[in-house]
Formats: C-alpha cells, sequence, structure tokens
C-alpha cells in the first residue's frame, strides 16, 4: 500500500484515497519525525510485528497488515505508530469507521502527533469533509511546522473547497520542504492549468512525470503523460481538479 499520508494523489489517481485504493496513497506509512513508541525488552517482537505489519501494506495484503497491528497494539496498547498504520489499512479496505477509531485512539495517547492529525484529515477528505480535514491539517502543522505531507494534504483540502490560490500555495511549501513530491507537482500542475496557467501545468506535470518514473512508478508516470497530451492539444476541455 503506498500508505495514505498524502492521501489522494490527483495522479496516483483513483480517487482518492471511490473506495481508498492503494494507488491513490503516497508518502511514509511512518513519518520518521514521530519515531515507534519504545517498548521494554521483553516487547521487541512487537516491534517485529509491526514492521512485518508495514511490509504487508507495502505488498497489497492489507487484512495481514491489519492482524498484525492487532497483535502490537494488544503487545503494547500506546504504540501510536500501529494505531495509525492499522487506521491506513482499514481506510484502504473501506472501512472508514474502525480507520477513524484507530486515529482517534493515536491521538489520545499522543495529542500533539501531527502525522496522526494528518492521517485523520486524509480520511476526512474520503469522506467529504473538506473543511473538517482542513481543520487536522491545521491542527497538524501547528505541531509540526515543516511536515510536508500535511501542507499537500491541505492543498488538496483547499482544492476541494475551491480555494485554488490557497492550494498552490500549499502545494509550493510541500515541494520546497520535498522536492521530490512528485503528486504535489501534479496536483499544482491541474491547478494552474485551471487558472489558466498552461505552461506552468504543463511544466509541473513534466516534473511528476519525470519523478514517478525515476521511482518506477508506472501507472503514475503514464497518467502524467495522459494529462499532459490532454492540455497539450488545442481546444481541450479543462482536466478536472481532484478531488
Amino acid at each position: 500500500m503506498n500508505n495514505i499520508s498524502r492521501a489522494i494523489a490527483i495522479l496516483g489517481i483513483a480517487t482518492a484515497l471511490g473506495g481508498l485504493t492503494p494507488a491513490v496513497y503516497a508518502a511514509s506509512v511512518v513519518n520518521p519525525n514521530y519515531p515507534s513508541s519504545p517498548m521494554p525488552a521483553t516487547e521487541t517482537n512487537a516491534q517485529d510485528l509491526f514492521d512485518r505489519g508495514v511490509e504487508k501494506s507495502d505488498r497489497g495484503d492489507l487484512h495481514g497488515a491489519v492482524e498484525d497491528f492487532n497483535r502490537v497494539v494488544q503487545l503494547n496498547p500506546t504504540f501510536v505508530e500501529a494505531y495509525c498504520n492499522r487506521g491506513l489499512a482499514r481506510a484502504a479496505l473501506g472501512e472508514y469507521k474502525a480507520a477513524m477509531a484507530d486515529f482517534n485512539s493515536a491521538l489520545r495517547i499522543d495529542p500533539r502527533h501531527a502525522d496522526a492529525y494528518t492521517k485523520r484529515g486524509t480520511l476526512m477528505i474520503e469522506l467529504g469533509n473538506f473543511p473538517g480535514a482542513l481543520a487536522e491539517f491545521n491542527t497538524a502543522l501547528r505541531f509540526d511546522a515543516n511536515f510536508a505531507d500535511a501542507y499537500y494534504n491541505r492543498g488538496l483540502a483547499h482544492s476541494g473547497l475551491g480555494n485554488a490560490k490557497a492550494a498552490i500555495a500549499d502545494y509550493d511549501r510541500a515541494i520546497q520542504l520535498q522536492p521530490e513530491m512528485a503528486e504535489a507537482y501534479g496536483n499544482r500542475g491541474t491547478v494552474r492549468y485551471r487558472l489558466g496557467d498552461k505552461s506552468g501545468a504543463i511544466a509541473d506535470l513534466q516534473q511528476a512525470a519525470r519523478i514517478f518514473s525515476a521511482q518506477g512508478n508506472v501507472p503514475a508516470h503514464q497518467q502524467a503523460l495522459t494529462f499532459l497530451q490532454t492540455i497539450q492539444q488545442p481546444s481541450t476541455a479543462k482536466p478536472p481538479v481532484q478531488p
């Protein structure tokens, strides 16, 4: 599962984060700014189970991942990232209520966990609650002002609310913090095109395609090329801004 901190990747496309499909999630499963909770020596197998759950998620074995994360939180009920990642897997399975419960549990354990707010916000986007999502990302950035995924996802929320300029500003910041975030280039490109900046849109989509290709993400690379071909054709309809 390409993770979910970057929810809807318009170029990851599906949409976003009908059912949360693995293709729409893109970003670190574990935010390096929020390391896993320390565990007593007698519980070191919980870390192994967590790592295995992440690997299963990456392979698309979401049910297997949930089973591993279940065991992790049994062994260590305060393992915040286990709740977050179980929430991601459940969201990808369409189990939105359970996913929300996991993100809520993570935040009860650590109310300042920016990554958990961001993940909960991406789920709100999927559920169509853009104002709620915006509030989540604002909170995440209050606790971590340099969290690229929060800026990226806030850009998606702004886009969903029709705030194109605010969306571009957030994509700009996400790219500044993480220059190889292909999804941010792709989404910024489509917003620019909607605003009439065709040359800027083409440049962004070309950059997105380049990065996706370098990452080996063939579907997203092809999608970026398809968008490019579409907007480079004369008198073509403008592609919709996601979400």
